[in-house]
């Protein structure tokens, strides 16, 4: 019910409402669930999309707000803060329910491998990887409506900026992570260091959009939860801007290397 109301008023919750109502869930914060499944990934790919179909899934209860970036920025500021964000253990109990969240910045963190496993260590991992290249420029232009960026398209994915990738040099750290945030291989390691193998599930954005009940399906069953229909299939968060930049070309193949990696990891895609 809170989701669908969520939905209804598109998230547009004043920061101080909300913030007063996560104070007062703090005084029983300790009765409060943690998470039994995180999308950790990857910014740009699908996440809202996913993590708002499974929240109207009737064993589903997420998080408030869909991003609460605990083991990012916050994990200092304890459990108790993060469980504040959940539902009733007692609730979900009663209606045999999972909870969880998605902040999708969580994939390219040195530190949150080991935070998540110091704290939910048999949380259950969902990563949604879309192909490098055209997540960068939906990075861009997502960077561009908050005001951020301010370069050209084509200035910023230029064929000397591409090679510098090409070669090794990310070019834009530490200010953006546009080529940064495409190179799933090295944090997919990062958290198979920590986690096994079968604690998480790789999905590929463009077939996740393309069959979604399929895939939806899939992911019900990695969370053991019943299968149900999807109720929308819309695409949450995503953005209208179609340009690509003049070297686009060129920018999908310089992440040829992270791509074989990723293959040896696992994962398959038709862009991979």
């Amino acid at each position: 019910m809170l989701h669908k109301l969520r939905l209804a008023i598109n998230g547009k919750i004043p920061p101080w409402a909300k913030e007063g109502y996560l104070k007062c869930r703090e005084f029983n914060a300790s009765s409060r669930a943690l998470p039994d499944f995180l999308i950790i990934g990857a910014q740009k790919a699908g996440t809202t999309s996913l993590f708002n179909y499974l929240c109207l899934h009737p064993q589903i209860t997420g998080s408030m707000p869909k991003e609460v970036m605990f083991f990012t920025a916050q994990f200092s500021r304890g459990v108790d803060w993060y469980q504040r964000h959940f539902p009733l253990r007692s609730t979900l109990a009663r209606n045999k329910a999972l909870c969880g969240e998605a902040t999708p910045t969580y994939l390219y963190s040195l530190q949150a491998p080991e935070h998540v496993a110091s704290i939910t260590p048999a949380a259950k991992l969902i990563i949604v990887m879309r192909e490098p290249a055209a997540r960068a420029v939906s990075h861009y232009y997502h960077e561009k409506r908050c005001g951020l960026e301010k370069r050209p398209i084509n200035e910023v994915f230029s064929e000397s900026e591409i090679e510098r990738w090409r070669n090794g040099d990310c070019p834009d750290l530490p200010a953006k992570f546009y080529f940064k945030w495409g190179d799933y291989a090295s944090a997919l390691e990062q958290w198979l260091s920590v986690f096994s193998r079968d604690q998480l599930l790789l999905i590929d954005s463009a077939d996740f959009f393309k069959n979604s009940e399929k895939n939806f399906e899939s992911v019900c069953d990695f969370l053991e939860i019943q299968k149900c229909g999807l109720l929308t299939e819309k695409a949450f968060n995503a953005g209208s801007h179609k340009e690509k930049p003049i070297a686009f070309g060129s920018m999908k193949a310089a992440f040829s290397s992270q791509n074989q990696r990723l293959r040896k990891l696992g994962f398959s895609a038709n862009w991979c």
